[in-house]
């Protein structure tokens, strides 16, 4: 069994293949934060890239890796849509940082370029027709034909090839500032729905990109939770969040059938998982063992949808022994991968602090557990 048939068994049929897949990344982010990769590389002498020494069987398109990009997540282009930031921005103002596509400003943090804070273009919107007027980004179609050139070539290795291809609940928290954000979805519904409308139809069209352009696996975030439970109500995800990522997957199924459909959601969302089975999801990441009983979500639902990641990168890869992650590893694989359906990696990016023996023990029992 190759590359590509082990996924396709794995992750759109949830069986078990001749070994269980693993992989530091997840959906189309790259697994180690930048700076721990090239920790990581130097100490062992890796020349080349991580997913290529380790063998993955799930390649990202425009792997940060590959590219240089200070991003995480290998994406579909995009290209601003003529937004005037002096419309939005009191710009002599501004702290050191970037305009992305969205318009949205960006502020690396000092210690760790890779993650950013965000200036709000739409925090003080005090008008639907505000919000109706901003202009959305679209797809860059002339950095498409890269794009199905990387994912012919990993189709060639007889691999699957990984895209990340928008949000929707957190797109729309960073345009408009998560708490005016939440303060709409209880006082301002038209500014939600305007909102998550505009946003949803971005991340459409970038899903169809993927979908045209051969890319196998359509990798979708949107971080629902936190710690203790969802961030919003159930019944405000279902009112304005979820016919939106209906409306998007339909559209993608669709295109292509055959397509696998993959969501990162951190923190607590048991509550919402059946919602996300029946709107067509086929793949899940990363049932964070921090905030969820692992084994029993996954017994639950895993004739339903497969499963992808949850070790965990709060305690375990950091803090824990080599001892540890062995130990937690061995479970994982017994306990749920023994089902089938399920691709071992951790819950989210590894930092800086995840220490290099412990990257290591991952790899080391991943190997004797999963491919044993």
């Amino acid at each position: 069994m190759n590359a590509r048939e082990r996924t396709i068994c794995v992750l759109k049929k949830r069986q078990m293949a001749d070994i269980i897949p693993w992989t530091f990344n997840f959906g189309a982010t790259q697994g180690l934060n930048p700076t721990l990769l090239a920790d990581y590389k130097a100490a062992m002498g890796i020349d080349g890239y991580l997913y290529e020494h380790l063998n993955y069987d799930i390649v990202n398109v425009n792997a940060p890796e590959r590219t240089g990009s200070t991003f995480i997540a290998g994406s579909i282009p995009l290209e601003s849509n003529g937004i005037d930031p002096k419309d939005y921005y009191d710009m002599a103002s501004l702290p050191k940082g970037f305009f992305d596509a969205w318009g949205i400003y960006n502020i690396p943090w000092e210690m760790d370029p890779t993650f950013e804070v965000f200036i709000n273009p739409l925090k003080n919107a005090n008008s639907l027709k505000t919000i109706e007027a901003y202009p959305v980004p679209i797809v860059d179609e002339d950095a498409l034909a890269d794009v199905r050139r990387q994912a012919g070539e990993i189709r060639d290795q007889d691999k699957m090839s990984s895209i990340y291809c928008g949000s929707l609940y957190e797109w729309c928290g960073v345009l408009r500032g998560q708490e005016a954000f939440m303060m709409d979805l209880c006082d301002e519904p038209e500014f939600a729905e305007a909102l998550v409308e505009k946003v949803s139809g971005v991340t459409l069209s970038m899903c169809l990109a993927a979908v045209h352009n051969g890319v196998d696996v359509v990798a979708c975030y949107d971080d629902f939770g936190m710690q203790t439970g969802l961030q919003i109500s159930p019944q405000h995800w279902r009112r304005y969040i979820k016919p939106g990522w209906k409306r998007i997957w339909d559209a993608v199924r669709k295109a292509s059938p055959s397509v696998i459909i993959f969501l990162h959601s951190c923190g607590g969302i048991e509550g919402i998982i059946p919602d996300l089975i029946e709107i067509g999801l086929d793949v899940l990441h990363p049932i964070q063992p921090e905030t969820m009983d692992v084994y029993k979500v996954c017994a639950k639902y895993q004739e339903d949808i497969a499963i992808w990641g949850t070790v965990s990168c709060q305690q375990t890869m950091p803090l824990g022994t080599p001892g540890d992650i062995d130990q937690e590893i061995k479970e994982r694989v017994q306990r749920i991968g023994s089902r089938g359906g399920f691709v071992l990696s951790p819950a989210n990016v590894l930092g800086p602090e995840v220490p290099l023996e412990n990257v290591t023990a991952f790899i080391q029992a991943a190997r004797k557990y999963a491919e044993g």
